[in-house]
């Protein structure tokens, strides 16, 4: 296969695993996390990503290697599902079957499991013996009526009178084993696959209290009780934020500028975005100062799955409590 097609086959390979992905979640795929169900190295999945951003047939966002795929992606894939054997609009140089290998042999151009012209032909001697055998095999009336029932078995098996017809037949000859009896089993009525829920779906964060510093890196305080809440509203509108945590001036200072800085983290490590809030050091509250941030996050809240946060050093005029 030339590397045209083979770009082409390796894409379409993975927009079938984002289309599969998406029939079950919303969420963003890791296409890392795809390529070993779709036969590709983690090389050939960041290739076949790139080659699907640069179509337009998904969904990409600041996390790298992260997709989801759009409405010109579900449209390639099915039309290519329902046109198998014509090269897609999407693909020109592949088709649908012989990427996922399910032509038939004798029906398709171009595929791998077809016969090429020059291929070396079997042994005539051992083609001989071979049907030879095949043909005794035949002759005999068990093997005869066990090939005839297996074939009736498995093309009428919705026809339980033929079926069982066919299995009188051949226990006419061949002496069968008597059925145990078994109990009736209720048959399980069919039950549709439960609704994927539009429901909010919120994740918490906690972090372990420290120290922040002031101008001379000398304790300014104690920030506690940092709480980050991360909530994916399933596409209704943008996902949403609530920041948390209480802050006490127990080094003895006040005044002055301090900046608390939240980043969220992807299970990779990687920042999918950062937040950053003034801290409140009006006071020394020595009990401890609450606050409480809340709005909307630039990416999707289902990339998070950690959380760092820091506190940045006292800046400008401070003063003694």
């Amino acid at each position: 296969m030339t590397e045209p097609r083979s770009s082409q086959a390796r894409a379409m390979r993975l927009l079938k695993a984002l289309y599969d992905h998406g029939k079950s979640t919303s969420d963003p795929a890791f296409v890392e996390h795809l390529a070993s169900g779709t036969g590709l190295t983690e090389q050939e999945a960041h290739h076949a990503w790139s080659y699907l951003k640069d179509k337009g047939l998904i969904q990409t966002f600041s996390v790298p290697l992260t997709a989801r795929i759009n409405a010109h992606g579900i449209d390639a894939i099915e039309e290519a599902e329902q046109h198998p054997d014509q090269p897609a609009r999407s693909f020109p140089a592949v088709t649908y079957n012989i990427v996922n290998n399910t032509t038939n042999i004798g029906t398709a151009v171009n595929s791998p499991v077809q016969q090429t012209a020059g291929s070396s032909q079997p042994d005539q001697s051992k083609t001989a013996s071979a049907k030879k055998t095949f043909t005794e095999r035949l002759t005999s009336r068990t093997t005869a009526l066990t090939a005839l029932l297996v074939a009736v078995t498995a093309l009428l098996a919705a026809v339980p009178p033929i079926r069982k017809a066919a299995t009188d037949a051949y226990c006419s000859i061949v002496p069968c084993p008597a059925p145990s009896p078994t109990p009736s089993m209720p048959m399980p009525s069919p039950t549709a696959a439960p609704p994927t829920s539009d429901a909010p779906a919120t994740k918490q964060f906690l972090f372990d209290t420290f120290d922040t510093l002031d101008g001379s890196r000398s304790k300014s305080g104690t920030i506690s009780q940092i709480k980050v809440s991360v909530i994916d509203n399933k596409g209704k509108k943008a996902d949403t934020y609530v920041a948390e945590w209480s802050w006490s001036g127990s080094g003895g200072t006040q005044n002055g500028s301090q900046t608390v800085v939240i980043d969220l983290k992807s299970p990779t490590g990687a920042t999918v975005e950062s937040l950053t809030f003034p801290l409140d050091r009006s006071h020394c509250y020595y009990p401890g100062n609450p606050q409480r941030f809340a709005g909307d996050l630039k990416n999707a809240a289902s990339l998070v799955a950690s959380i760092q946060v820091s506190v940045t050093a006292v800046e400008g005029r401070q003063g003694r409590c």
